[in-house]
């Protein structure tokens, strides 16, 4: 100990800038989740005629173990379903899990391709309230779309084929990265 007056407050301020560096150093992550073969358990086959949205969002079936994996961080839910449905959908997410993303972002209407839908979202809706140099994670079953996260440098987590877990090329996840 020192018996300079002015030591506590160095103390103090040489902590506060620590800490500050420390939360500079560690931005929280942002994860990007997809809705529909993501979120959504029971997403109608590929190939196949969907029933009306009202019948289909009412039976909607969404993955507890991906909320949970989810939960601690902020999301963004990004998704092709028209903006229509997004305050229904967001209703239906929380009844059934008791779980709701901080953010969304649903299809203007008119769009119809995925990756163009959210590469559009990301631009006019992510990026200006979040940064574009944010720390992002996609979790994302379209193929396509994982290609344009990929060209921003956003590394991307799918459900793997049984349903039960997430993957990317190389490894199964049970935990995402803090």
């Amino acid at each position: 100990m020192t018996d300079d007056p002015k030591a506590p407050v160095l103390d103090l301020v040489k902590c506060a800038m620590d800490s500050a560096s420390r939360q500079r150093q560690t931005p929280p992550m942002i994860i990007l989740l997809d809705l529909n073969y993501t979120l959504v358990a029971n997403s109608p086959a590929h190939g196949t005629t969907p029933q009306r949205m009202e019948k289909r969002l009412a039976g909607e079936q969404y993955r507890q173990w991906l909320v949970e994996l989810v939960r601690p961080h902020i999301v963004v839910l990004i998704t092709a379903r028209p903006e229509t449905w997004m305050l229904r959908t967001l209703d239906r997410i929380e009844e059934v899990t008791g779980w709701r993303p901080q953010d969304a972002c649903f299809a203007p209407l008119g769009w119809w391709n995925p990756p163009a839908i959210k590469e559009h979202l990301l631009r006019t809706a992510v990026f200006p309230v979040h940064g574009e140099h944010t720390r992002y994670l996609a979790i994302e079953s379209n193929p396509r779309t994982r290609e344009m996260y990929a060209r921003r440098a956003i590394p991307c987590f799918w459900v793997n084929n049984e349903g039960d877990s997430l993957r990317n090329e190389t490894r199964i996840v049970k935990r995402l990265p803090r």
